[in-house]
């Protein structure tokens, strides 16, 4: 077993476990014990480096060098700036470093060149040609309601409309309500019940045990009952937190909510490594 590919961040080791979990050699942020628990047991005999992109505590260089790495492997925004430098803290390691597009429409091309990265090209291509499939559905499945994304234990945080949080809902084709801001940020109650989505969709159990019985949330202006809708959010959020391959868990259930179970158990093994009997669903609350 070779672990020897050092993840610059959280979304980077999520797609390095996805295609080669015995290469990962630590987590830049250890996953909560919920997570470890849904993982197989090599996941929590990893231990944590800290980020070398991105926010969060930052790894130690001697750390970094004890682990005697092979290669950085970065999945993220492909713009110039990160580029550089990610290319600037390679030098300074003397690692490779090899930044891969992050983008949600971008997973199939993902999968294959981490693929390559990690020596096994046979598993990429085959993780690649399943998102395709899922993203091909996604794109094309009819209009949903009209939604709030509620984030932390209030429920006042949101992505707003074209943010990356909300992308995975947006895609698949349901209206976000939230505008007038840019990417994620805190709202009033006021506002949530002005824009009057249909449903209040949200990761944060805390918050949904919270909305389920509140009228505040549930009460629409004609009267009505607002849906709650509780997505998964182990071992990693289906929607957004954090922005890496595990948004195709949001994208196959968007693109086929009827679908049975066991589809969503078997992609969540394959991404994982899952027992089927840890893999949740998306909950309607009443």
């Amino acid at each position: 077993m070779r672990r020897d590919v050092i993840a610059a961040g959280q979304p980077a080791a999520i797609l390095v476990w996805s295609v080669a979990r015995d290469r990962l050699a630590a987590w830049p942020d250890r996953p909560p014990p919920e997570a470890l628990r849904a993982l197989p047991p090599e996941a929590a005999t990893l231990g944590e480096l800290g980020r070398l992109s991105g926010p969060g505590r930052a790894a130690l260089a001697d750390q970094v060098a004890a682990l005697r790495a092979s290669q950085v492997i970065d999945y993220g925004d492909l713009d110039n700036e990160s580029a550089a430098a990610g290319r600037k803290i390679g030098d300074e390691l003397g690692l490779r470093w090899t930044l891969i597009d992050g983008a949600l429409t971008g997973i199939p091309a993902a999968f294959r060149q981490a693929g390559a990265l990690l020596d096994d090209a046979r598993r990429g291509e085959s993780l690649a040609t399943r998102a395709e499939a899922i993203l091909r559905d996604w794109r094309s499945v009819p209009a949903g309601p009209s939604f709030y994304y509620a984030r932390e234990d209030d429920g006042l945080e949101t992505g707003f409309r074209g943010a990356l949080a909300t992308e995975v809902l947006e895609g698949g084709r349901w209206t976000n309500v939230a505008v007038d801001g840019d990417h994620v940020g805190r709202v009033t109650l006021d506002q949530i019940q002005a824009w009057d989505p249909e449903v209040i969709v949200t990761q944060n159990r805390t918050f949904a045990r919270v909305a389920q019985t509140s009228s505040a949330w549930r009460v629409r202006r004609d009267g009505s009952r607002r849906r709650v809708l509780l997505i998964p959010d182990t071992p990693f959020g289906w929607l957004d937190r954090p922005p890496s391959v595990n948004r195709l868990l949001g994208c196959a259930w968007l693109a086929s909510p009827a679908d049975p179970a066991m589809s969503l158990s078997l992609l969540s093994r394959n991404l994982y490594g899952m027992a089927p009997s840890e893999i949740g669903r998306p909950r309607w609350l009443v």
